[in-house]
């Protein structure tokens, strides 16, 4: 099985070149304008342990994406780092989305990425389209499970508690904010009785800093040392350095170089790039 990289260790200042780059990210992160709280997903820690990191900022007039760019393999014993990084944030229409997971097969037999891109180009709405990416994502894996050997399947379900894909798609029109995350995984232990379990929060409140995939370090530097994160200047730059910091800090799924996109009412830029994702 191979996918693509969409929450525990202590932060040590040996982990950094120095101390004082800690002690000056932990200043940089509280002089803010406005102030967030963190808000993580209620299993966060528990159940999304594939790869990649996303984070999600919600502000008055902006959106912030961020995700890393490192994929990995599935084996028998483990993930392992593949060589080449590749995009996770998409564009489709006025839809932002990033995955993590199982995005893609290597020989593309299935791709998650263009089912989410056709859905949308069909419904041209985001509920629906979402709708419609739910559940041909759900036949998708429920197909793939019959392709896969027992021994991959449950190597997927101890190593990942069966976590197979997640998405966070945003929209911003007309003055509305809209983000969805999706979950998708497996359950089960044998072939006889596996099944695709699927689960979604919405929330586009302002103020919400979100956390999804492989996100420990950097929502736990943030809880240890009661930072805010906020909208002054240079956010961009705080999310690459929270996608570092997890990559730093041995995380195998996560690695530099990140992407941020700014999302904003009836638009988005691409502010921080890794140079693997394609010009929108």
């Amino acid at each position: 099985m191979k996918g693509i990289e969409f929450y525990i260790v202590t932060i040590r200042a040996a982990d950094f070149k120095n101390i004082h780059r800690m002690k000056y990210m932990r200043i940089w992160l509280m002089i803010v304008i406005a102030k967030f709280l963190l808000v993580l997903p209620v299993s966060a820690q528990d159940t999304l342990l594939n790869g990649t990191i996303i984070i999600t900022l919600i502000s008055n007039d902006t959106i912030w994406l961020g995700a890393d760019s490192r994929t990995s393999a599935l084996t028998e014993k483990g993930y392992t780092v593949n060589k080449k990084g590749m995009c996770k944030i998409y564009s489709t229409n006025d839809i932002i989305y990033a995955m993590a997971g199982h995005v893609r097969y290597v020989d593309n037999s299935f791709n998650f990425i263009d089912i989410m891109d056709k859905c949308i180009n069909e419904q041209k709405d985001f509920e629906k389209s979402m709708q419609l990416f739910q559940q041909r994502t759900k036949t998708e894996i429920g197909s793939i499970l019959k392709k896969f050997s027992t021994k991959s399947i449950n190597t997927l379900i101890k190593t990942n508690n069966g976590s197979f894909l997640s998405v966070v798609a945003v929209s911003f029109v007309d003055g509305e904010k809209k983000m969805k995350e999706m979950r998708f995984s497996v359950k089960g232990t044998n072939r006889s009785d596996w099944s695709v379990d699927y689960k979604e929060t919405e929330g586009s409140g302002v103020g919400s800093l979100r956390f999804f995939g492989h996100a420990a370090n950097a929502s736990k530097y943030i809880r240890n040392n009661n930072l805010y994160f906020g909208n002054g200047s240079n956010v961009p730059g705080k999310i690459v350095d929270l996608i570092k910091l997890e990559s730093d800090n041995g995380t195998t799924t996560v690695g530099m170089p990140a992407d941020v996109i700014s999302i904003y009412n009836n638009g988005f830029k691409r502010v921080v790039c890794s140079g693997l994702c394609p010009v929108d």
